[in-house]
């Protein structure tokens, strides 16, 4: 793997300072479901091995979405072509043109999950918080310290 993971979510209700993309608080926000819930870890964890971004600042519109999508894919928001992508959603997978499929690999560098709001029914299914942590961990194997450590425990820094 070429550098960090990237989440790639949708919009920020709390703000638009991408620092605060999917940010893994307050509880219950789509980053907290994330990070304790579906991957099962450390806050910290989460933080240091995972870079976020949102594709939309405000209000979700699938131009400027499109349009971040690309400078993604080509690199052009301070990060490298090269880093894995992780998308969030079927909003998020049409903003970068590929059908939706929850917890499967598009090549090499691309990964959809459901998107991880408490809306979203997906996360419901049996086992579908261990197909994400297996997806998670073929894209980048050398995660494998990090996710699923806090199963049953409070998601802690």
């Amino acid at each position: 793997m070429s550098g960090k993971p990237i989440l790639v979510g949708e919009s920020n209700p709390y703000g638009t300072d991408q620092q605060f993309a999917l940010y893994p608080s307050p509880d219950g926000c789509s980053g907290h479901r994330l990070c304790c819930l579906i991957l099962g870890m450390r806050r910290q964890a989460y933080m240091n091995v995972f870079e976020r971004v949102n594709l939309v600042d405000g209000k979700w519109s699938m131009k400027p979405a499109r349009e971040r999508a690309e400078k993604l894919i080509n690199g052009l928001c301070g990060f490298s072509e090269e880093q894995p992508l992780i998308l969030l959603g079927s909003k998020v997978a049409s903003a970068f043109s590929v059908t939706f499929r929850p917890f499967e690999q598009l090549g090499e560098d691309i990964l959809m999950l459901p998107h991880p709001s408490g809306l979203c029914r997906l996360w419901g299914e049996p086992g579908a918080y261990a197909r994400a942590r297996e997806a998670v961990l073929r894209l980048a194997p050398e995660l494998a310290d990090v996710i699923g450590k806090t199963e049953g425990k409070p998601c802690r820094a």
